[in-house]
């Protein structure tokens, strides 16, 4: 039995719950609950631990509720962290025992300040919740007294030195990427850099992941003994920030050098839902957070299936059944996640994880050996032409596999959730008869064919900053119409992955009329006419959640 895996369970159902009660949502809240009461009455081993099980999940509960109920209104020469920057926003943490996270948009000094620094500052609090970036409210009309700088910032400040080593080096770009890749710290990384490893479906080497700790820690082990190689691994992970997937990833390492060394034996799944554990008890509002997600779920993925899949693949080198069966793996929860998150199916990320990880993960074990052998006149000038001969390599690859991979497929709402539904069917075909999952996969089927042949066209509406817009796709090509004119019109058509754009609607009408649906912007609202029924949208943004532009969109289908 494992304790652990039920424990972290219960904490993420108990955070869901306290956050589905927040948002009024009581459908979910009463779908959550009744997941979290059958899950305690399951038949556990030991009464104790059942009795365990329901005093975690009352903390978890009360712990998300405390955490979000947010009674200041004002704040006077009061000290904040920066924690985080998203384009032109910051988020700023209170520096309480367990810290709140506030957010400032629209920060006018935002390239002068660094993560870590500390801001002593006056202003009002207006509460938002957004719970996707932990965030209990928004700082507005505020002033500030001044830009601190204590020890941990002094401390995790040693980044900028080490990236002013990079770029004087490297350039300002390349400078950037290899500081990215050590620190994981994507704030300065070129927007459009980092948009080619989204579809490339590489974006997840910026994250200070297991490779970088198991690195780490390999390297310092092998010159000197456990503790001092895990306490200069953790200082490893200070300089990076305390980043969720390092706080994994140095949890998972230090359960599995610490089993022997206590007489146990090291169990992945069980080590993974420690570190989950207490991320969650520590930080409850990590839960909706993509990184949060998104490293757990691969992880999870790796620990079921990548012996599996490398059984399958024992007539390949181990050079590339090793990395092959990694990736997919890693990708087998990831892929159904980005398509209820992202509604897109990345194509090109076995390619690029098979042919550009590699000289990534190189950069970065050849970062840090010029960090500390830079002072080597000989050692550095070897350690720079490599570094060079590597990017030179992983541009020209950038741009081969950009040519050959498919652009990214968008999917709509029922397709993703024919294939989610496939998966659950897939991972609890065990708990059924071979017979009963045929039948379901069949009825499931015909209910996606039968759907998906009534309809003719779906309709979306959304906004894109302040511009309200509206995408009709049928069964062939995409529409998008827009509420005035935009500059980086190509940026927002490879967003939302149409394929013809129309501005200015209210001056064009015979181009507002595609599949039956007739559209007009009216006083920043949205006017559908379906078969000459009027639906008016007041398309008004999520206040549960943060959008740096693209904000929620509603969905309607035309039978």
């Amino acid at each position: 039995m494992k304790f652990f895996v039920y424990c972290f369970t219960v904490i993420i159902l108990s955070n869901l719950l306290g956050i589905q009660l927040m948002k009024d949502d009581f459908i979910s809240f009463g779908f959550v609950l009744l997941l979290l009461i059958t899950f305690l009455l399951r038949n556990v081993i030991y009464k104790v631990f059942k009795l365990t099980l329901i005093i975690l999940s009352v903390i978890s509960f009360f712990n998300i509720l405390s955490y979000y109920s947010n009674n200041q209104n004002l704040v006077t020469n009061k000290n904040f962290r920066i924690s985080e920057k998203l384009s032109k926003d910051i988020v700023v943490s209170s520096k309480n025992i367990i810290p709140k996270r506030y957010l400032i948009k629209n920060f006018e000094n935002i390239d002068k300040v660094d993560i870590g620094m500390v801001l002593n500052l006056n202003g009002n609090i207006e509460k938002s919740n957004y719970y996707d970036i932990g965030v209990v409210g928004e700082i507005i009309d505020y002033t500030i007294n001044s830009y601190q700088k204590d020890l941990y910032s002094i401390f995790i400040g040693m980044k900028s030195i080490i990236k002013e080593l990079f770029t004087d080096n490297f350039g300002v770009e390349r400078g950037n990427i290899l500081s990215s890749l050590v620190f994981g710290d994507t704030s300065s990384l070129d927007k459009e850099y980092k948009n080619d490893l989204k579809e490339l479906g590489i974006v997840h080497i910026l994250s200070v992941s297991g490779f970088h700790i198991n690195l780490i820690f390999g390297i310092l082990s092998k010159i000197l003994s456990f503790l001092p190689s895990i306490i200069a691994t953790f200082i490893y992970l200070v300089l990076t920030g305390f980043k969720v997937s390092g706080i994994r990833a140095f949890s998972m390492v230090f359960i599995r050098e610490m089993s022997p060394r206590v007489h146990r034996n090291y169990d992945g799944i069980n080590a993974l839902c420690v570190a989950g554990s207490l991320i969650l008890l520590i930080r409850p509002y990590e839960v909706l957070r993509l990184g949060f997600i998104y490293s757990f779920v691969s992880t999870l993925g790796i620990l079921l299936f990548n012996s599996k899949i490398k059984d399958y693949l024992y007539r390949l080198p181990k050079l590339l059944s090793e990395p092959i069966s990694l990736i997919i793996s890693a990708q087998i929860f990831i892929i159904p996640v980005n398509l209820i998150i992202n509604r897109k199916l990345e194509l090109g990320f076995l390619l690029s994880n098979i042919f550009l990880v590699p000289f990534y993960s190189l950069l970065v074990i050849l970062s840090i050996v010029f960090v500390f052998f830079s002072f080597i006149p000989l050692f550095k000038e070897i350690t720079v032409y490599l570094i060079k001969i590597i990017f030179d390599v992983i541009d020209g690859g950038i741009i081969l596999i950009k040519m050959f991979t498919p652009e990214s497929i968008y999917l709509i709402n029922i397709l993703i959730i024919f294939i989610v539904m496939l998966y659950i069917l897939y991972f609890f075909r065990k708990k059924i008869s071979f017979k009963t999952f045929n039948k379901l996969v069949l009825i499931l089927s015909f209910v996606y064919i039968g759907t998906i042949t009534m309809i003719n066209s779906s309709v979306e509406v959304g906004k894109y900053y302040d511009k309200n817009y509206v995408i009709i796709r049928n069964k062939d090509r995409s529409y998008l119409y827009l509420d005035g004119n935009l500059k980086n019109i190509d940026q927002l058509i490879d967003k939302l992955g149409v394929d013809k754009v129309f501005t200015n609607i209210n001056n064009n009408q015979d181009s507002s009329i595609i599949s039956g649906v007739k559209v007009e912007f009216i006083n920043k609202k949205v006017v559908l006419y379906v078969d000459k029924k009027k639906i008016e949208v007041n398309n008004m943004e999520d206040n549960f959640k943060y959008y740096s532009d693209i904000y929620p969109q509603k969905y309607y289908f035309i039978f």
